[in-house]
């Protein structure tokens, strides 16, 4: 299926167009914008996660309902979500081409963040397949109703023009005991194995160990066409890691870092944590909370993005709620704050401990954003880029407002002090509308080579469904 997008956009020569559009929009930034694709809802697909940018410029991503396919039944009907591809050609228009539509049985619902807004990308392994986790479907849960969840390749085609081909890697039980729900994406190892983490919970009375989340590999087989083999690396709660863990993993120096949104059953606001590999093929690995959030108003609370590892090993990440900026309270959590942006600097000696600083306190008034459900991107000279949900220019008749942040999310910029313990500067580059086929609720970017930022939003376009943007700070 192929439709297309009327915008003509590629490097230098949409500057002119894009901000033409952006001042259509009201937004008085200095950047180029414009909304690259507007999704159609039905077999087209609708709410569109995180991106990824191939070897070839074009955008692959995941929606997480529309397609071909309706799972549900006839009394619950609703599509079970897709895999596409977004092309452009120098002066030419962008084409959208779906590769895969999910039926339930092979996996529903590519993963949509547990809060609110696009969740996850797909990742290239090194065999030219997409990987990544629907929230609901497989095997346990054929109608793609119910929390189960898969981990899924999708191999191109031998031919050009040829099908993708959709392989499930592994099914996640369906019992609110076991673990399931994967939101959070995978990373692809050196090794070939996959990691990831479930978001997964009991329910009182199920009469199982309560499990509010894991982390898990997966090994690929020995022989072509043989099972992965799944390994759980840890099991949450865990004393001082907390539990539900949003978000997936990274990698720095063989060691997996990841964030949980709570610190444990009483609530608390999460920590980031490690889990270092075992010495010997088969062992345990060993977690550890590097550091747990304090909340506000002097830190963040509940991280539910994946963590950006910039130079020299210094982590970088974002929490969605907590910090000094007291008119957001984000339910269900009942936390205070706008969210923040912080970073981590490793300990200087080996067994010592990281050192946390808020760069960004996010305000939800005055134009400023609030709550960040995406994770940051690293840019030229160390400059930072991310989307809050909500928040930025509350336009009249917004469609947009949570928790005392007005504004349907933003597009935004820190860039480092000039000087060792200086402030970080903030620069919204956009704020979106819902209106007029801009979009709202953005999502996690992904950054060219040349710079140009690309993303989703959950909702807003031309038909209400979510839309693919770009823009050149």
């Amino acid at each position: 299926m192929h439709t297309t997008c009327r915008i003509s956009i590629w490097k230098v020569t949409i500057l002119v167009a894009l901000a033409s559009l952006t001042a259509r929009n009201g937004a008085a930034q200095a950047s180029a914008y414009a909304s690259v694709y507007s999704f159609k809802g039905g077999p087209d697909g609708a709410s569109p996660n995180g991106l990824t940018i191939g070897k070839n410029g074009s955008l692959y991503g995941t929606t997480e309902t529309g397609g071909a396919n309706n799972c549900g039944g006839d009394e619950t009907p609703f599509l079970c979500g897709t895999v596409f591809e977004l092309t452009a050609v120098k002066g030419a228009e962008w084409t959208k081409t779906i590769l895969f539509s999910f039926n339930g049985s092979d996996g529903a619902m590519p993963s949509q963040n547990e809060l609110f807004g696009p969740g996850a990308k797909p990742v290239f392994g090194s065999n030219g397949s997409l990987y990544s986790v629907t929230k609901n479907g497989g095997s346990s849960d054929p109608i793609g109703l119910l929390a189960g969840g898969t981990v899924f390749e999708l191999a191109p085609p031998a031919m050009a023009g040829g099908a993708w081909t959709e392989t499930v890697l592994y099914n996640f039980s369906g019992s609110y005991n076991q673990p399931h729900s994967p939101f959070g994406g995978v990373l692809i190892g050196s090794n070939g194995a996959v990691y990831g983490t479930t978001f997964s919970s009991s329910y009182i009375g199920d009469g199982g160990p309560e499990v509010d989340g894991t982390v898990f590999q997966l090994v690929p087989p020995a022989e072509s066409g043989g099972a992965w083999t799944e390994n759980t690396l840890v099991t949450l709660p865990s004393v001082g890691l907390g539990m539900l863990p949003d978000a997936g993993v990274v990698s720095v120096g063989g060691s997996l870092y990841g964030t949980t949104v709570e610190s444990d059953e009483a609530g608390g606001c999460g920590s980031v944590y490690e889990l270092s590999p075992p010495g010997t093929d088969g062992g345990v690995w060993t977690p550890t909370a590097i550091y747990t959030f304090g909340g506000p108003p002097g830190d963040g609370c509940s991280s539910v993005a994946p963590l950006t590892v910039g130079a020299g090993g210094v982590i970088y990440g974002t929490t969605v709620d907590g910090g000094s900026a007291l008119p957001c309270t984000l339910l269900p959590y009942l936390h205070s704050g706008c969210g923040t942006v912080f970073q981590l600097t490793p300990p200087s000696t080996v067994g010592g401990s990281w050192t946390e600083t808020i760069i960004y306190n996010f305000a939800g008034t005055n134009g400023d954003g609030a709550y960040p459900v995406a994770g940051v991107v690293l840019g030229e000279n160390g400059v930072l880029y991310g989307t809050t949900t909500y928040g930025g220019i509350a336009t009249s008749g917004s469609p947009c407002s949570l928790s005392g942040a007005s504004g349907c999310g933003t597009v935004f910029e820190l860039t480092p002090p000039t000087s060792p313990g200086g402030a970080w500067t903030e620069n919204v580059l956009h704020s979106f509308t819902g209106q007029n086929g801009d979009g709202s609720i953005p999502g996690p970017l992904a950054i060219s080579p040349g710079g140009v930022l690309y993303g989703p939003t959950s909702g807003g376009g031309s038909a209400g469904k979510g839309t693919i943007f770009a823009l050149e700070p």
